[in-house]
């Protein structure tokens, strides 16, 4: 953890990916979620930490940065489009 001048926690960009990471090995170890529950779980790490980077983005953005795969083709996981 790196602190800043007037004492808020702040996290390092590696700190946070490995934080996010963990709560979603947490959840799918406990859940024992099914195969396209655990794609959205990745999907969703992936939208915190593009979003990290780039506030802007929007899911289209994601996809587009994340996977070989269209935004319709991954809406389409789950019958989305």
């Amino acid at each position: 953890m790196v602190t800043s001048s007037v004492d808020t926690p702040r996290f390092t960009r590696e700190q946070v990916k490995q934080a996010v990471n963990d709560g979603r090995d947490l959840v799918d170890r406990e859940l024992r979620l099914a195969d396209s529950d655990d794609d959205l779980l990745d999907l969703v790490v992936n939208a915190i930490l593009t979003r990290l980077d780039n506030p802007e983005v929007d899911f289209d953005g994601v996809v587009e940065e994340c996977y070989l795969a269209s935004p319709a083709t991954v809406r389409s996981w789950w019958h989305w489009s």
